[in-house]
């Protein structure tokens, strides 16, 4: 048993819920068609404690099959043998239940045994007409180095990839060509930078026949938001073409009361609800949810994201693309933060505390906004920034330098204190930096400018000017203006920035959702957030009640006349696109 498997933390195991089980079975057995006079081969390659081997085994049986066998591994041999129980009463069929890891096996290509009696074998060679899976959820980073780069190079892997990247990828090798795949992953790779070789692979190696995804529905203990999806393995000669991928998601509505010609129906879970064909917003225990189907287009090869868009959506960002002029990546720089990788030591509220002694030269700190901080339009006039960041560098004509601790002996006394720790960032050294450095320091001279501040990850939209020579922490992002743009640009990417309609397109184009309606705020996002006409009648006033919002101290001092503002800022930007709140063109 490979050690790792031992560790259900460490695997990212979280054992499929029965009734999910029975969907992912259900909806995988459909696509297959009659086989009911065929011999089946189903295989789950991290089988847990079985549960979708019964699901699957369920199906063969209502489906009349009476030739098939079921194959499990799993590396955690208690949960083998928990499995085994659970399945023993199983006829008409064979279960062969087997310890071990199913990456480990694909890479060293050797037989494995059975249980219980150990005197099989058993050797993965394209043999299975169905596989269903529920993998683990690990970055490969967690995994240690030497395994994780075995796997990147077996599954020509790179960057920050997951370990149910490589199940993907290991799971063609053991289907038969026409064979069918029905998986649960992290819905994450949908959208992300890091999924785009899956995206690539799945679209060229299988045709896509359903994506469920069960955004922050809380099926799993987890905090990762899973999709479903469903294919047929095309194998290496067959041709892709460009097709149509019917979907279905549901994500929370936790402002739903706003909604006030909802219509919500009841139904005891969000499994029942998805398979009874229901669309819109539905009442659970857990809260309300919204459904939405449809379907996306699958380019083959290609790595572009999946976004997952009714007609009614598709409609609506074609007219938000129509009555756009520029996004704001065209007139703005959108970056991340700083990034320290040690922030106990280079960030603290309470610099005033330390002994004199070690006490940094006031002009090596540097105030700092981080998430804590963020708000809408501005910061309000008593707001304090509690926290400083010790910022080693200078800028000397225009460029960032790194500061000489000979000259600042209290900084060099305090750091020194933490050296040892700083020089194991191994990865700062080898890239010719000094030990004392931190890793992303972005450009010092540009925080003089007028900046957007945002956080990283937030349940709604806060997007706020600053004026102040404020250093932004690495879980914010900021924008500084391009040369030669006029600085109503700022006000409008803050009405737009802050707007519902940026924030539902927000949703139909990335859909990188986190629990409880988070949502993640990257500079790829919100650099292609679109800029309407900034001379139009409604951008103009969009520009000039944003000015208020922000300059204005008696508006925010006073919640009904703000939120009046903030309504009809909301309308004027539906008005420059051209849209109206229902989502119908004006």
């Amino acid at each position: 048993m490979n050690s790792l498997g031992s560790s259900k933390k460490t695997m990212g195991a979280h054992y499929t819920p029965s009734a999910l089980a029975g969907l992912l079975a259900k909806r995988t057995f459909e696509r297959m068609g009659d086989y009911s006079s065929k011999f089946v081969r189903v295989l789950d390659p991290a089988c847990g404690n079985g549960q979708l081997l019964i699901a699957a085994i369920e199906m063969m049986k209502q489906s009349g099959m009476r030739k098939w066998t079921a194959t499990g591994i799993e590396a955690d041999v208690c949960a083998v043998r928990e499995a085994e129980t659970r399945l023993r009463d199983c006829t008409a069929g064979s279960v062969h239940l087997i310890v071990g890891d199913f990456l480990e096996m694909q890479q060293e290509n050797k037989r494995h045994s059975l249980l219980p009696s150990g005197s099989e074998e058993f050797e993965l060679r394209g043999r299975f007409d169905m596989v269903i899976a529920n993998p683990p959820y690990v970055r490969t980073q967690v995994l240690g180095s030497p395994r994780a780069q075995r796997m990147a190079r077996r599954f020509n892997l790179s960057g920050r990839v997951d370990l149910y990247h490589a199940f993907v990828i290991a799971i063609a090798n053991v289907l038969e060509e026409g064979g069918f795949l029905g998986i649960i992953t992290s819905n994450r790779f949908m959208t992300t930078q890091a999924g785009k070789t899956v995206r690539a692979f799945l679209g060229s190696r299988f045709e896509l026949l359903e994506l469920i995804d069960l955004g922050d529905t809380k099926l799993f203990d987890a905090a990762v938001l899973p999709a479903i999806i469903i294919a047929r393995y095309r194998g290496i000669g067959e041709t892709p073409k460009s097709y149509d991928v019917q979907f279905t998601k549901a994500y929370s509505e936790p402002k739903v009361a706003d909604r006030l010609h909802a219509r919500v129906r009841c139904h005891g879970n969000i499994v029942d609800a998805i398979s009874s064909g229901e669309e819109g917003l539905i009442s659970l225990r857990e809260g309300v949810f919204n459904i939405t189907r449809g379907t996306f287009h699958v380019h083959p090869g290609k790595t572009s994201v999946w976004s997952l868009m009714s007609s009614q959506e598709s409609v609506l960002l074609e007219s938000i693309r129509c009555q756009s002029k520029l996004t704001i990546s065209d007139v703005a720089y959108v970056k991340v933060g700083i990034k320290t990788t040690a922030d106990n030591v280079f960030v603290r509220e309470n610099w005033e505390k330390m002994p004199e002694s070690q006490r940094p030269e006031p002009e090596m700190l540097r105030p700092l906004l981080r998430h804590e901080d963020a708000c809408r339009w501005a910061l309000p006039k008593q707001h304090a920034i509690t926290a400083k960041v010790l910022y080693p560098y200078e800028v000397s004509f225009g460029n960032r330098k790194v500061v000489d601790l000979d000259n600042y002996p209290r900084t060099l006394a305090y750091l020194e204190s933490f050296r040892s720790r700083l020089e194991q960032r191994r990865y700062l050294m080898e890239s010719g930096r000094k030990w004392y450095e931190i890793w992303v320091p972005q450009r010092p001279g540009a925080w003089t400018r007028s900046k957007i501040v945002f956080p990283d990850i937030s349940p709604e939209p806060r997007f706020y000017l600053v004026d102040k020579d404020y250093v932004v922490n690495g879980d914010c992002y900021w924008i500084t203006l391009r040369p030669g743009v006029q600085r109503d640009m700022l006000y409008l990417i803050l009405a737009i920035a802050n707007s519902t309609l940026m924030t539902h397109f927000h949703d139909m184009l990335f859909g990188n959702r986190l629990y409880a309606g988070r949502r993640r705020y990257m500079s790829q996002y919100v650099g292609k957030y679109p800029l309407p006409d900034a001379s139009s009648m409604p951008a103009q006033m969009a520009i000039e009640s944003a000015r208020t919002l922000v300059e204005d101290p008696s508006i925010s001092e006073d919640r009904e006349e703000k939120n009046s503002l903030e309504s009809r800022l909301d309308a004027m930007i539906y008005e420059a696109f051209a849209i109206d709140p229902d989502g119908a063109g004006l």
